[in-house]
């Protein structure tokens, strides 16, 4: 699982943060596009199976991924032009594929080859260190996961008001105050359930959660004329999975 391990990050770290909007659309809306893409892949599965670059089958492996990925994301490309919305399924049937090819060439390699430096440097052998370290590596593409694949879920998700009758509001429970979309914020909110439900106790776990919810239900004034939900169901979702992906990290 060494090596699945690493490869699963390169894939994740190419596949979502360095994905950016400006990389997005130019892998859709260009013919190298993809290509592009799928070298940030390839560059990144090769700093990160670095020791295992020797073995001429880790090298090959290396090169069926990066053929696989660039034709599955032709394939997807093609199809998200022909479609006027975005598909969930197809999206989940994208990583489930990349996922599934790393695991299958994966699958035999047993071997696990640390990383060692011949410099006498702290913060280099600390950096060796955290790369030997599989515990480290899971919770890194964890975390990964809670900032920026989450978010990507929730754009399949129908965005719908609570049913919410002004007339019948509590004055007195207005709260004036206008909730940012903050995309960095945002991030950080997630990742800081995910550590809480990693580190905390079970029991407070729970109460976070709890906490959210209920906030669901305060109401703020943006306008004279417009009230508001502070959270709609996408963020309540946004929690759940967060505090999920901690529980998930805290069991392994």
């Amino acid at each position: 699982m060494f090596l699945f391990y690493r490869l699963l990050l390169a894939h994740v770290i190419a596949d979502f943060p360095l994905q950016t909007k400006q990389i997005f659309n130019i892998k859709m809306n260009t013919e190298w596009g993809v290509i592009l893409h799928t070298l940030i892949v390839l560059i990144f599965s090769i700093l990160f199976t670095f020791p295992y670059l020797e073995n001429l089958k880790v090298i090959a492996v290396l090169l069926i991924i990066f053929l696989s990925h660039t034709v599955i994301d032709k394939l997807k490309q093609k199809h998200s032009k022909k479609a006027d919305t975005p598909n969930l399924k197809i999206f989940l049937l994208d990583q489930v594929l990349h996922l599934s090819i790393i695991a299958v060439l994966t699958f035999n390699f047993t071997e696990k080859i640390l990383l060692t430096s011949p410099f006498n440097n702290v913060f280099i052998d600390y950096l060796i260190h955290l790369y030997n370290n599989d515990i480290f590596i899971i919770s890194l593409i964890g975390y990964i996961i809670t900032v920026f694949f989450i978010p990507i879920l929730l754009i399949y998700i129908k965005e719908e008001d609570v049913p919410f009758k002004p007339q019948k509001l509590n004055k007195q429970k207005i709260i004036k105050i206008k909730i940012p979309a903050n995309k960095i914020v945002d991030k950080f909110y997630r990742l800081f359930l995910t550590l809480s439900a990693q580190y905390l106790d079970e029991q407070w776990t729970i109460v976070i959660f709890i906490l959210f919810v209920v906030v669901s239900l305060i109401s703020y004034q943006v306008s004279p004329e417009r009230i508001e939900k502070v959270y709609n169901l996408k963020r309540i979702i946004n929690t759940s999975l967060a505090i999920f992906m901690g529980v998930i990290l805290k069991i392994v």
